[in-house]
Parts: structure tokens; sequence; C-alpha cells
């Protein structure tokens, strides 16, 4: 993208974090960056492809949190746990993807951005499962887990813990409570 894209993009973002995507509109996204709604569509022909960019832009971040841990051969906890960490660090910066990422309904018209978000979902439990089968393999985690039900539990309690998050203003630090939340479950699954 260019650097115009990136600014409208990010301004996107402020703007879905401040009054939430229902009132986000391509006048008030102009007016914020301070440029002509015609200059904007020069960029992006609708809200929708501001919105894809984001989601864009949200799967590149999660791709390289997998990467990062990934390259370093860890243990499956430690690939885990800087997931969702990584995670949690990433929308303490910017709220406004956990709108993006865990709102579905959002989109159900938009059969693109939908299709988008099932995929990064889609993506994510696969990824989370790998890594719980590798650490059953090897002997880590509990030879009885069931790695799509564990990823299931890891996830849906990640997204309760960043919903309530949401709800209560940010007033709490999500990156610790995300350590709790992922450190209690895999000492759940670990052999004993």
């Amino acid at each position: 993208m260019s650097d115009r894209q990136d600014e409208i993009v990010a301004t996107a973002l402020h703007l879905i974090s401040e009054e939430g995507i229902q009132e986000l509109t391509m006048k008030k996204i102009a007016a914020a960056i301070g440029i002509t709604e015609p200059a904007l569509y020069r960029h992006f022909t609708s809200k929708s492809q501001i919105l894809a960019a984001v989601v864009d832009t949200m799967a590149a971040a999660r791709s390289s949190l997998f990467r990062q841990p990934l390259a370093g051969e860890q243990d499956a906890q430690s690939i885990i746990l800087s997931f969702f960490v990584g995670h949690a660090r990433l929308f303490t910066r910017e709220p406004a993807l956990t709108v993006i990422l865990f709102s579905e309904d959002l989109f159900r018209n938009d059969k693109a951005l939908s299709e988008r978000i099932t995929a990064i979902v889609g993506d994510t439990m696969h990824t989370i499962q790998q890594a719980l089968a590798d650490g059953v393999r090897r002997g880590t985690l509990r030879s009885d887990l069931d790695p799509p039900m564990a990823s299931l539990l890891l996830v849906g309690g990640f997204r309760q813990l960043v919903s309530s998050w949401r709800l209560e203003g940010c007033q709490f630090s999500l990156e610790e409570h995300t350590e709790r939340l992922v450190g209690s479950a895999l000492r759940l699954f670990t052999q004993v």
C-alpha cells in the first residue's frame, strides 16, 4: 500500500476505536485526514475496501506473531503463549482490531470480508491445533489432549477476555491477564 493508503487505514482504525465501526464513513475518514472525499476515493473505492485493508493488516500482524516463535523452534507451550501475548500487545496498541476480528456479524452482508475473517480464524485455529498436537507428540502435553477442543478453549477464553477488556474500557492489563489465562490452560494441558 502507498503511504496515503496506510494513513487512511490507520485513520479508519482510530475512528473505529473512538466511534465504533457502524459510525465509520468515507466522509468522516476524509475529514479526519484533511482531504476531500473524491481524493479519498482515488485510494479506496469504498468503505468495504478500506475494511478489507484493515483485515489484511490484521492478518499480516497475526502471521508475524506465529512466525516469530516458530523460527526459534520453541516448544508448543512457548509458541502458544507467545502467540496470545503477542495478540494482547497488538490489541492494546490498536483496540479497534478487536472490533474487526471479533465482530463477524458486522460483515455478514459483505461476503468477501466475511470470508477473509473466516480464513484468519480458521488459520489461527489450525496453527494452534498443530502446536498442541506437536506438544502431544513430543510428550510435553497430555497424551489424552484433544487438540481441536483445546484450541477452541484457548481461543474462546481469549476472545472472552478481550471482550471483557473492551467492555471495561481497556482498564486492566490485557497482556498480564492473557499470560494468566493461557498459562492456566497450558498447565491443565501439561503432562503430569
